[in-house]
């Protein structure tokens, strides 16, 4: 991005939406001294490579980010989320090892959208929304954070609709897409104590996902029933014919509270039970276009009672299960992924080393 200094703010926003450097939406004017607050915050070299792609000879500075974090309305306090989740693109495991993958996750015509779930007490020490209305406009640090991190795939990888971004539709999560873990009334461990960090140390985990698809269950008393209706949202046929691979499972508190705590059923139990029931029938995959010959050979296909089925996972770790929204209904939602998958039973999960509240103290 060139500099473009004025004294108008609004001449300069003006000259910004002409560059295309922004999602449509006013931007704040990234002066020097916004950018000093967060790289203060941050205490990162400026010129430091948070993330290359190859595919487009593309860096990621902790510069660049702070001025695309201040354009979308970041506050200095946020920053360490961006940078954290920016290292997570980094990850070398996209892919399975093939960094092409974060390059092609999000170029793709499927129109992924890079997720941030945030975990740990950074959630509430600067207010990301994990309670009703999580994917909406509820907080000023969910929205400007997922919008920060969409501004930095423009602007600073230079990915920007009809040019590197061709998704053929795309998801409002292309605008902006970060959410928290609702840990407090979750009846199991949250997301990121589960892979082995400690319940004080603050995390972010991104997934190239698609819109959050609605699973509403009102009615059921059990696990089983609540489950069955999320695992038939994971097994629609249109999602059947996508990438197999992790699927996030964002359960909203009412359902967890009857599966966890009534029923008592483990994090371990609502894997391996999705899991088993994460599944379509051959002839109807057949019958909506897949060849039968390359069917029957995949390892996903198998046969029970009579019937062929094909899995839509490798097995219950390809199920990442989250618990987020409020507890005033039995609604959840299941994301599918837009994005290779990394090695079975790994997330992209990264530390945030920096407190906002702590490192102002």
């Amino acid at each position: 991005m060139e500099e473009m200094v004025s004294a108008d703010e609004a001449e300069a926003a003006a000259a910004y939406a002409d560059r295309e450097w922004t999602d449509g939406l006013p931007v704040v004017l990234p002066t020097a001294e916004r950018v000093k607050a967060f790289l203060d915050v941050a205490g990162r070299d400026p010129d430091e490579i948070l993330l290359s792609v190859p595919e487009n000879k593309r860096d990621v500075t902790v510069g660049l980010a702070a001025v695309n974090a201040v354009m979308a309305g970041c506050r200095p306090e946020f920053f360490p989320v961006i940078v954290a989740a920016i290292e997570g693109w980094a990850d070398p495991r996209w892919g399975n090892g093939d960094r092409t993958f974060f390059y092609m996750s999000n170029s793709s015509t499927g129109g992924g959208a890079q997720l941030t779930l945030v975990n740990g007490p950074i959630r509430n020490e600067i207010g990301v929304n994990s309670r009703a209305n999580v994917y909406s406009g509820t907080s000023v640090a969910n929205l400007t954070i997922g919008r920060a991190l969409r501004l930095i795939v423009r602007n600073a990888l230079g990915m920007r609709p009809g040019l590197q971004d061709h998704a053929s539709q795309g998801h409002p999560g292309k605008l902006s897409y970060c959410i928290a873990e609702n840990e407090e009334e979750s009846p199991w461990a949250p997301l990121h104590v589960e892979r082995g960090f400690a319940p004080d140390q603050s995390t972010v985990m991104v997934f190239c996902g698609r819109s959050p698809e609605p699973v509403e269950n009102r009615v059921a008393g059990s696990a089983e029933g609540i489950l069955i209706t999320i695992a038939d949202t994971m097994s629609r046929l249109g999602a059947m014919l996508g990438i197999r691979g992790p699927a996030m499972v964002v359960m909203g508190p009412e359902h967890a509270g009857i599966i966890g705590g009534k029923c008592g059923w483990s994090k371990a139990d609502v894997k391996q039970f999705l899991f088993e029931n994460w599944r379509r029938p051959v002839a109807d995959l057949e019958r909506v276009g897949l060849d039968p010959a390359v069917l029957r050979k995949s390892p996903a296909v198998f046969s029970q009672d009579g019937v062929d089925w094909m899995r839509g996972s490798r097995g219950p770790e390809d199920v990442l299960l989250v618990v987020a929204g409020g507890n005033n209904a039995g609604v959840s939602s299941v994301i599918t992924n837009w994005a290779f998958p990394i090695p079975l039973g790994e997330y992209l999960i990264k530390p945030i080393t920096t407190s906002p509240i702590r490192s102002a103290a």
